[in-house]
């Protein structure tokens, strides 16, 4: 009895509540009026109050400015504005960060791009400066019992803590809803802040297994009853692997700093109100049931570091909140009974605790998130925001199904006009990198150079191209991350094997088989007094190394390939010299003097060749691209640019003698490329080689093949 009465009770509470919040809704219609899109008004009198009215979809709505920011201004000058006091220094590097003090311990000040820039750490955590001008931010709440729960404040917040090796972890329910404590040192969320509830992903899935019978034993970890897939990512995280990925990064070398900074440059890029959607690679599949490798959507991870199929990153530019923007991330849901066949996800809790999303939602809501987009758009007419989204397939790359749901409701509506292109702005960006991107650069080369290093000492007559190609590829598995003085270190806790992967096919090409520039069959027979073309590398945590060498079968060259390999080196160390701002070249200029430079080399060693037969026969392919997450980087982006500090780009002239008795006999059936990896200095002396320890003259080659 006692218990239906408080039930009626709080029914009568919620109805009274929803009566006091529609009323507010009708007052303040009546006080301001119509609205329209985009307005904003600062919430009462109170000129300290962080919160204020936006119009969406013709309604006013309540918005935060988030901590540490107060709503000033007013009609189309009302915006958040810091409450705190600038730091100290004017004047600052890229990534530093300092805590704002006792005074507001949840804020801190990163760096970007040369000024100081207001951040908050969230409820329920602090800024800890952990240096001068680094600092990290810290839970509040004390250590805890991994799987256990609580919510921040109990049936008032959408937030909670969940533990996560020991570590509580902020996460949060669904937008609108509340958090609940329950038995067991557990949360629900409730819906809408009513009187349903919204079990917690893994507390459905438990839930739903335990029906399931013998799934049951399957999914329930050593400790309870809950997944075992509850606690595990899709992808290497900090709490996965500390030893490769530190707390402050998101993912290995890069900081969740860094991969904010990029967001807000593309943002600051972008017209006020526009919209920027990208969408994550599709799963490709070599039979029914057989999938390949998946390998993220370059431009998708660079904006998010997510590793996952199956998502779509929604960036709103809005200079109403303290980053400039809203991320909405739309990504799979944990589900033990699929993990249980395909592997564990990350899940829609760990969007926003581990990867900086605003708000994270299950991919199947895209769609609906969609439709209201496309309609809003359609009503504010020719003069409307923007979108910026990739939606036909670029380079043969298959576009993912939910952009080309996405696609045909802009078509229906008539948004072509006001839909423009993603990866170009993205490339931009992406042209010059980062020290964190190219320190991870220099692993992979590294990582190359010794399977380089290792298939010289291995290499023999009669062996097979296959046969080299796997010895390759199982160095570059089995390097050990370098221990700061260049060798590898023994600790089998610093193994990489998870972040490693061939960039590329590679080229295995003996013999004549290297006359063709591409040859990836790798299937023949290397035979004495031939030479092999190897152009393999390694990929290191999402980036690229592009390295080609080549070297004689036996261990000796030939006085002929001796002389026509030292023409290309030649070549190739001197345009390697071009590679900095101060010589104002382009990669287009390189390869057009490469060309005039090789026809003088080859001449000397008795060919008769015009820049025609160079250009068309003997050199047919460009010397240089741009280098990064891809192997051919930022693709859209010109080679007629002048080069520019901190750029990455391949050198590789090469040279392909046919059987022609145009060219000297003695050359014929000869196929030599020589490629480094290298970042553009801006001087000479600044000039970075990643490759520059692999072997590469005629004598430190013959001396690494007889160290066998």
């Amino acid at each position: 009895m006692i218990g239906v009465l408080f039930v009626k009770l709080m029914l009568i509470a919620l109805a009274a509540s929803t009566l006091v919040a529609v009323s507010a809704t009708d007052r303040l219609k009546e006080r301001e009026g119509s609205c329209h899109e985009g307005d904003r008004k600062c919430y009462g009198r109170d000129k300290t109050s962080p919160y204020y009215y936006r119009c969406a979809n013709n309604e006013w709505k309540l918005y935060t400015c988030g901590n540490g920011y107060t709503c000033g201004g007013s009609g189309s000058d009302t915006k958040c504005v810091s409450d705190s006091a600038p730091p100290p220094q004017p004047t600052c590097q890229n990534g530093q960060r300092r805590c704002i003090g006792s005074s507001n311990p949840n804020l801190y000040y990163l760096c970007s791009e040369g000024s100081w820039k207001l951040y908050s750490c969230g409820n329920g955590y602090q800024c800890k400066q952990t240096s001068p001008l680094q600092a990290a931010c810290t839970s509040t709440a004390p250590q805890c019992a991994s799987g256990a729960q609580r919510c921040v404040a109990d049936g008032s917040s959408g937030s909670f803590y969940s533990c996560v090796n020991g570590q509580w972890k902020l996460k949060s329910c669904s937008t609108g809803d509340r958090c609940i404590n329950i038995p067991g040192n557990l949360v629900n969320c409730q819906v809408g802040g009513g009187g349903s509830y919204r079990p917690l992903q893994h507390q459905l899935h438990t839930t739903r297994v335990k029906a399931q019978g013998i799934l049951s034993g399957l999914l329930q970890t050593a400790r309870s009853k809950d997944p075992i897939t509850s606690q595990w990512y899709g992808q290497a995280t900090h709490e996965t692997h500390p030893e490769l990925i530190q707390e402050t990064q998101t993912t290995c070398g890069v900081d969740a700093a860094e991969y904010e900074a990029r967001r807000q440059s593309l943002v600051r890029d972008l017209p006020n109100g526009s919209t920027a959607i990208a969408f994550s690679a599709s799963m490709l599949f070599i039979a029914p049931h057989v999938f390949h490798e998946f390998r993220q959507d370059s431009d998708f991870y660079y904006l998010t570091g997510w590793n996952e199929p199956n998502s779509v990153a929604v960036i709103e530019k809005s200079e109403h909140t303290s980053r400039g923007y809203i991320l909405t991330m739309f990504v799979s849901d944990k589900d033990p009974e699929k993990e249980l066949w395909e592997g564990p996800r990350n899940g829609v809790e760990a969007a926003v605790s581990l990867f900086g999303a605003d708000e994270a939602r299950p991919i199947g809501e895209f769609k609906r998130y969609a439709e209201r987009l496309a309609k809003t758009l359609d009503k504010q007419g020719p003069d409307g925001n923007l979108i910026y989204t990739d939606l036909d397939a670029n380079f043969d790359i298959q576009r993912s199904t939910h952009c080309k749901m996405l696609k045909e409701l802009l078509r229906q509506k008539n948004l072509g006009a006001r839909t423009h292109w993603l990866t170009s702005k993205i490339q931009q960006l992406r042209l010059v990198k980062s020290p964190a991107e190219i320190e991870l650069m220099r692993e992979a080369g590294r990582i190359s150079t010794l399977a380089f290093v290792k298939i010289m000492q291995k290499c023999r007559p009669g062996m097979s191209e296959a046969e080299l190609q796997a010895i390759f590829e199982h160095e570059c598995k089995t390097a050990l991350r370098s221990n700061g003085s260049g060798n590898r270190s023994s600790s089998s806790s610093m193994n990489q094997a998870v972040l490693t992967r061939p960039a590329y096919v590679p080229v295995f090409a003996s013999g004549e088989h290297a006359l063709c520039m591409h040859y990836v069959q790798n299937s023949g027979i290397m035979k004495d007094g031939d030479l092999i073309l190897v152009d393999a590398g390694a990929e290191f945590a999402s980036y690229a190394s592009d390295i080609t060498r080549t070297f004689p079968v036996s261990g000796r060259f030939s006085d002929a390939q001796k002389d026509l390999y030292n023409a290309v080196l030649s070549v190739q160390q001197q345009m390697v010299r071009l590679c900095h701002a101060e010589s104002e070249y382009s990669l287009n200029e390189i390869q057009h003097r490469s060309t005039r430079i090789l026809r003088e080399e080859l001449k000397q060693i008795g060919f008769d060749a015009s820049e025609r037969d160079i250009s068309n026969r003997l050199y047919p392919h460009h010397i240089a691209h741009y280098l990064g997450i891809d192997v051919h980087d930022t693709m859209d982006l010109t080679r007629s640019q002048r080069l520019k500090p901190n750029m990455v780009v391949t050198i590789e002239p090469g040279i392909y003698v046919p059987y022609d008795s145009k060219f000297p006999k003695a050359f014929q059936g000869i196929g030599i490329r020589i490629e480094d990896d290298v970042v553009v200095g801006r001087t000479l002396n600044d000039i970075e080689n990643l490759s520059a320890s692999c072997p590469k003259t005629t004598e430190d080659i013959e001396a690494h093949m007889h160290k066998k």
